[in-house]
């Protein structure tokens, strides 16, 4: 994806991506991490997308200053572990190995690679532990579970009773996690937000409202943690 640089301001990255289907020139910007991205037509060129995006200059400018800078994956950085903030630290270790408030990972290997496999590995433990619990109290079988790193969703449900979460989830508060677990679960057996739905969320998992706006207010925060090596 190309990207635009703006004049007197190296700092303002913007994704430049060519539909189609548009007609016009949009700006976005992602209330997860202020990702700015501009689309438009196939049939523009490049300098009509810069002359759109330095035209929104100062509003661009000023919806950036909302967002908290991202924090790059490495020794030293503190990163919550279910909830719990965690100190990445070096020893002589072959894998990562958490022992109270420290994770301790190997100086021969890329620090954000070792911790982004860390939190999969017990993100899909933990998962799959509240999956089974969750799905036998309602008579129901998960067939398989996935873990993706996805932008605009939590989790989801299939037809076919395949759930896909958020690995991120694993650095939310527990409840948090196991309400979202529990969100999916509840859609094999309604694949909608129906009353009956959301009586089967709380049938699983209990009163769910302290949790649900945890993750409104604060779920775009576990997206500034970057694994980028």
């Amino acid at each position: 994806m190309k990207k635009i640089f703006l004049e007197d301001e190296p700092d303002l990255e913007i994704f430049l991506r060519h539909n189609s289907n548009s007609r016009r020139i949009t700006l976005r910007i992602s209330a997860l991490d202020g990702k700015i991205t501009i689309t438009g037509p196939n049939y523009l060129d490049f300098k009509e997308f810069r002359k759109f995006a330095e035209s929104k200059k100062s509003w661009l400018k000023s919806k950036r200053k909302a967002f908290e800078p991202p924090i790059f994956i490495s020794e030293g950085i503190k990163i919550p572990i279910m909830g719990t903030y965690t100190e990445i630290s070096f020893s002589d270790v072959r894998e990562p190995k958490k022992i109270g408030g420290i994770l301790f990972v190997s100086k021969e290997k890329p620090v954000s690679t070792q911790v982004k496999k860390y939190l999969q590995e017990i993100g899909r433990i933990h998962i799959a532990y509240m999956c089974k619990e969750f799905a036998e109290r309602l008579g129901s079988k998960v067939h398989k579970i996935t873990l993706r790193d996805t932008r605009s969703r939590w989790g989801s449900c299939s037809n076919d009773a395949n759930l896909m979460f958020s690995w991120r989830l694993v650095m939310a508060p527990e409840d948090v996690l196991a309400y979202v677990v529990a969100h999916e679960v509840a859609h094999l057996k309604h694949m909608n937000h129906s009353k009956d739905f959301w009586g089967t969320v709380e049938y699983l998992f209990g009163p769910y409202k302290k949790e649900r706006t945890w993750l409104k207010q604060n779920g775009s925060s576990l997206h500034r943690y970057k694994f980028d090596n």
